[in-house]
């Protein structure tokens, strides 16, 4: 993602084998046109950049991808169906599927069928889930506050009310 935007590129450096010294090259500046407003270009970048950061705290929690996102929905919202966290999480049946079973083998959550509705399954956080739960939260604050830094209090509110703004109209839209 170097040099994508031009005013805060960094030097890139080269390793060369000329004399065992370290070239430093200038940075690459590209002319992104109609990519620098271009919704899906620009989430990507950012996406690519936040999957790094998300990455030390899934490993040192050992929880795997998208597991963090699972607890804490979970957590919050007890007995939550399969169904429902499949919306929330933005994945398809069968990859949230594939998540919960490694989550409900490492016990880190339960299934029970619904009382009424035989094909309803509540999902609940076990005792070694919550400890986890509470375990992260701190650290995931604490990498938010991070990464949205350069943003002050009023510009965070403004960047999540509109963001949300465009996820409930993208909702709307067939894809």
């Amino acid at each position: 993602m170097a040099g994508i935007v031009a005013a805060t590129s960094q030097p890139r450096e080269k390793k060369a084998r000329m004399d065992s010294k370290t070239e430093t090259l200038p940075p690459a500046e590209l002319t992104l046109g109609p990519l620098a407003r271009d919704l899906s270009f620009a989430s990507r970048a950012l996406r690519a950049h936040l999957r790094g950061h998300n990455s030390r705290v899934f490993e040192e929690h050992d929880v795997p991808s998208g597991g963090i996102a699972l607890l804490s929905l979970i957590g919050l919202n007890p007995g939550v169906s399969q169904k429902d966290l499949a919306g929330a999480v933005v994945l398809k049946k069968s990859a949230l599927t594939k998540l919960v079973n490694e989550m409900e083998t490492t016990g880190l959550i339960e299934r029970r069928k619904g009382a009424g509705d035989r094909r309803y399954n509540a999902v609940h956080l076990t005792t070694k889930g919550q400890r986890l739960f509470d375990a992260v939260m701190p650290d995931i604050i604490a990498l938010q506050d991070q990464l949205l830094a350069p943003l002050s209090a009023q510009e965070r509110k403004t960047y999540f009310d509109l963001t949300w703004r465009l996820i409930a109209h993208l909702e709307q839209q067939p894809a």
